[in-house]
């Protein structure tokens, strides 16, 4: 006789998220559902963004690549219900910050983030909205260290322990978004 369940049991599968990035022609709007801002020194090297292991150690400041930071949040969308993991560089997270030194937790936080250029490598602008996190009913917490080590594929040892009892996930991609600045448009060029 089956065993019929309206979701799967706790435990089963390790959770995934997509990362999402500013749209370039639309605003993404989404409720926060961290407690607080994620995020480290990168690099862009062969088309994928990679964590600095810091000057002393990292093989590519050695190799010359340049870095930067980048922030992380766990949101859902307000379109979709998806539970997705915002990516954004240094200056939208002024933003952020402010907010959760108002509200002591950025959990809640209702967040529209477009780029008024609408160029895909334009500059990002966010603003953030107060509504009671009593009147929401957001999806727990995830831990978006352990996610974003499974995506670059560390050990999460040094991190904390994984969610669930399964290996952790290898050689994962973050596929390229079509609004997504730093691929080229994958439109087919006609022949000459």
């Amino acid at each position: 006789m089956p065993r019929w369940m309206n979701e799967p049991p706790k435990g089963s599968d390790q959770p995934s998220f997509r990362i999402v990035r500013t749209p370039a022609e639309k605003s993404l709007t989404a409720i926060v559902t961290s407690d607080e801002i994620v995020g480290c020194t990168t690099h862009y090297v062969q088309n994928r963004t990679v964590p600095c292991e810091g000057q002393d150690h990292c093989e590519h400041c050695a190799a010359g690549h340049s870095w930067r930071w980048h922030g992380y949040v766990s949101a859902m969308l307000t379109t979709t219900h998806e539970h997705v993991l915002f990516e954004f560089t240094g200056p939208p997270s002024d933003t952020f910050r402010n907010y959760l030194l108002r509200y002591k937790t950025l959990r809640g936080c209702v967040f529209t983030a477009r780029r008024p250029s609408a160029r895909p490598n334009g500059r990002v602008v966010v603003t953030c909205k107060y509504v009671d996190p009593t009147d929401l009913r957001i999806p727990a917490r995830p831990n978006i260290r352990n996610i974003l080590c499974r995506v670059w594929n560390i050990q999460t040892e040094s991190v904390s322990d994984c969610p669930s009892s399964r290996p952790p996930i290898k050689n994962t991609n973050v596929a390229p978004s079509k609004s997504d600045g730093r691929y080229r448009s994958q439109k087919p060029t006609e022949p000459r």
